[in-house]
């Protein structure tokens, strides 16, 4: 099986290229410069060049057997619609699976939480918000699983730490945060799992 990952050299991307490794698959790394990737070598991972805003080289890079996580993040507001370029690249890619990395609070999963974290999510989050809900809905359109997380704190993992269907969340005033190692692990589950759909990461 390859897992390919997009956003491979950002905070959650480095975990999933790793995790992946660990787990003996196969992995094919999406970056926009392998130069500058400095991603570890290993007989089993690939770097391939691809940019979420050319999307014939993601088209390239991704075959219809794969299955594609993507840890794929704005560095700037200004770079908000990153996030529906990478999604509408990777839907007309064609892998035979997506997983990808959305934010609890935002689209779908808002009813889950309180008005005040919405509000503090508009106020720090701004017009990403907007991308992030068109990027989660055309994953969700093309049958793929879009993982909600709220903040990304820590550096450890937390085996208590699972995905549940949105549909199956109790609202709570702020949503369940994780680390990164943890929201990794979680959508590499999910990658090798049979979910579809939208979860939230809750804990036990």
């Amino acid at each position: 099986m390859t897992i390919v990952v997009l956003g491979a050299t950002g905070g959650t991307g480095r975990h999933l290229v790793d995790q992946a490794l660990a787990r003996g698959f196969e992995v094919r790394a999406l970056v926009r410069d392998p130069a500058t990737a400095a991603l570890p070598g290993h007989e089993r991972l690939t770097v391939v060049r691809a940019d979420v805003h050319d999307a014939a080289s993601v088209a390239a890079a991704v075959g219809p057997g794969d299955t594609l996580v993507s840890g794929l993040g704005p560095r700037s507001r200004s770079e908000a619609e990153t996030l529906v370029a990478g999604a509408r690249a990777v839907v007309a890619a064609g892998p035979k699976r997506i997983v990808w990395l959305g934010a609890a609070g935002t689209g779908a999963s808002a009813a889950t939480t309180s008005a005040f974290t919405r509000t503090m999510l508009k106020v720090g989050l701004g017009p990403e918000i907007d991308a992030k809900e068109r990027a989660d809905a055309a994953i969700l359109d093309a049958r793929g699983v879009v993982v909600h997380v709220g903040p990304l704190l820590g550096s450890t993992d937390d085996p208590a730490l699972t995905l549940v269907p949105v549909a199956q969340v109790r609202g709570t005033f702020w949503p369940t945060g994780a680390a990164r190692a943890a929201v990794a692990r979680l959508m590499l589950d999910a990658a090798t799992g049979d979910q579809e759909g939208l979860h939230l990461v809750k804990r036990r």
